[in-house]
């Protein structure tokens, strides 16, 4: 009787503690992720336009002041970014064009602590070329970071 019951009690008393480890190893590991993702902010970036090559987009782009990257072989052009939804009138006003609007996680404290300020001068501004300015301060902040990673919000 006695064998039957350590049969029967061991792997299952092994079973709920390799089931444990587990779970806790897993926990751990998305702990981790999460509290980034948490951590990180909402900021807005606006494309000109979508390019299928490099010479194309290098010759066509609205501004001479802008970021780009590469999306499935296509070179989408970034001509500005901003944290607050409200100053997207202003930029495309300036540009006299509707841009997309991409939304992404940042979790830069340097990065976001600079386009909030970037961000209360455009919301005082109404001049056309202060306004361009600011926006091409703000590029400049992303410019220098090759190393900043963002998460697309879909």
């Amino acid at each position: 009787m006695k064998k039957k019951i350590n049969k029967i009690v061991v792997p299952i008393f092994l079973a709920v503690f390799c089931g444990f480890l587990c779970g806790r190893l897993m926990f751990s590991i998305y702990e981790e992720k999460g509290s980034s993702v948490l951590d990180s902010n909402i900021i807005y970036l606006l494309e000109d336009s979508t390019y299928n090559n490099y010479e194309e987009m290098k010759a066509n782009t609205l501004s001479s002041n802008y970021i780009y990257y590469e999306d499935d072989g296509k070179y989408n052009v970034v001509v500005a970014l901003t944290k607050e939804y409200d100053n997207i009138e202003k930029i495309e006003g300036v540009y006299n064009k509707k841009l997309k609007l991409r939304r992404y996680l940042l979790n830069n404290n340097e990065i976001i602590s600079k386009l909030d300020e970037y961000d209360r001068k455009l919301k005082e501004t109404t001049s056309s070329e202060e306004i361009r300015n600011i926006i091409i301060d703000m590029i400049n902040i992303y410019k220098d970071k090759e190393d900043i990673k963002m998460a697309k919000i879909s």
